[in-house]
């Protein structure tokens, strides 16, 4: 709203409380104006459903914010702003911001943001996998029993893996600033789960799209998606794309990165792309969106990128698909090949590639990632600067026989495997 716009509102309500009356203003009885909330504060960190005040207008916080100025962010609930207008408001306090229902005007890191340092080891949480539907609060029955993953004395990260220090939650989908968790309402989500992260010094990356959803986000809209789940233990946002992306949707999201770095310079965005690891000679790797994606971000102002290849699901034993020992694709190595074939064609340095196998078996059969692979990948990572590896998934790792189809969600498909085996080698093999 510009200042024109807030005097027309304030023109208003001053001709709502007078008549014309025998050639003279007459005053009139007058509607009851609002009364203005406390004012609005750059310094101040505000939760979604508070409400402040600015030139004479009331706002209505969409999502957690601070710093983004009521009157140049504001617009519809959907818009992407992260302020909504409730109207014109007279009088009322000029301090610093009200405290809505139920919360206060604090959010852990005040908006601020942390910084990725050195390699990172984060397996993905598929976070609707023993999801607590009733309180939104991330679980996981990895262990054999259903317990939330941080925040309570129970909790995977407290009890069976302190060491780690770091998860990929996955996946917004939609359109950011109404985004959803499968689901989920993205304050919702938020709510229940970044300040148990941020308390328990956990580092997490938020990651959007994935292989059954899409998103998509253009211009400064990012920044209000990044603030709502903003803490001093965010490092990254994640971009998996893999579905419903058009190039102009990727376009989209490389400007609002690089838009977004200025505001949250320690963040790292990182692009999931499918990757294939020909070992022919070819340099196979990225698909036509993938390639689409490296070419966008090359052209682009973002500096703080990565790429993470997918090193998994190859397919058909083909050296034009991976590096193949015996008949079948030898996943470790394959994995190194990937990123061999990634730097081959696009000039991509080392330190701005990160990797993703999937734990176990793929999606086909024969393709094992296997605890020997474990080493393989975190050797040559270590070795070669990688900026981060991923594992999918963090509920997949405990085992289970394997499925006549599909790899599953909740298991690794290999018997006789122990809970966690796969995190914890990775643990210990990237010390």
């Amino acid at each position: 709203m510009n200042q024109n716009t807030r005097v027309r509102s304030g023109l208003v309500a001053t001709i709502a409380a007078v008549i014309i009356a025998g050639g003279s203003l007459t005053a009139a009885p007058a509607f009851a104006a609002s009364t203005c909330a406390t004012a609005w504060s750059a310094g101040t960190a505000y939760n979604g459903g508070a409400t402040v005040s600015e030139n004479g207008s009331n706002y209505t916080a969409n999502w957690w914010t601070q710093g983004d100025e009521p009157a140049t962010h504001s617009g519809t609930t959907g818009s992407g702003q992260p302020w909504t207008s409730t109207g014109a408001c007279t009088g009322g306090s000029t301090g610093g911001g009200t405290t809505p229902p139920g919360g206060g005007t604090t959010t852990p890191g005040n908006g601020s943001t942390g910084t990725a340092s050195g390699l990172v080891f984060s397996p993905y949480k598929d976070i609707t996998v023993n999801l607590d539907w009733n309180t939104n609060v991330m679980n996981t029955a990895v262990t054999g029993t259903r317990i939330p993953v941080v925040g309570s004395t129970n909790s995977l990260v407290s009890t069976r893996e302190p060491g780690l220090k770091a998860i990929t939650l996955a996946f917004a989908t939609g359109t950011c600033g109404s985004e959803n968790w499968g689901g989920v309402a993205a304050d919702a989500f938020a709510s229940a789960n970044i300040a148990k992260l941020d308390a328990a010094g956990v580092d997490y990356i938020v990651s959007t799209g994935g292989a059954a959803g899409s998103f998509k986000c253009s211009g400064t809209a990012l920044q209000s998606f990044i603030a709502r789940y903003a803490s001093p233990h965010m490092i990254g946002v994640d971009f998996d794309i893999e579905s419903g992306q058009s190039a102009a949707d990727v376009q989209n999201l490389v400007s609002a990165a690089a838009l977004a770095q200025s505001k949250y310079p320690g963040l790292r965005f990182s692009f999931t792309l499918a990757t294939l690891a020909a070992s022919d000679g070819s340099f196979g790797g990225l698909n036509s969106t993938g390639d689409a994606t490296v070419k966008a971000i090359k052209a682009s102002a973002l500096t703080n990128y990565t790429i993470n290849l997918m090193t998994m699901d190859f397919g058909r034993a083909t050296t034009a698909n991976c590096v193949i020992v015996g008949s079948t694709c030898q996943m470790g190595q394959s994995t190194i090949q990937a990123v061999t074939n990634l730097q081959h064609t696009y000039g991509i340095a080392s330190s701005k590639i990160e990797v993703t196998p999937m734990i176990g078996v793929n999606d086909t059969q024969d393709e094992v990632f296997t605890l020997a692979d474990v080493d393989t990948v975190a050797a040559y990572a270590k070795s070669h600067g990688l900026a981060g590896v991923h594992t999918w998934s963090l509920d997949r790792d405990t085992p289970c026989p394997a499925p006549q189809s599909t790899a599953s969600p909740t298991c690794n498909s290999v018997t006789g495997s122990a809970p966690l085996a796969w995190t914890d080698r990775f643990l210990a093999a990237l010390r």
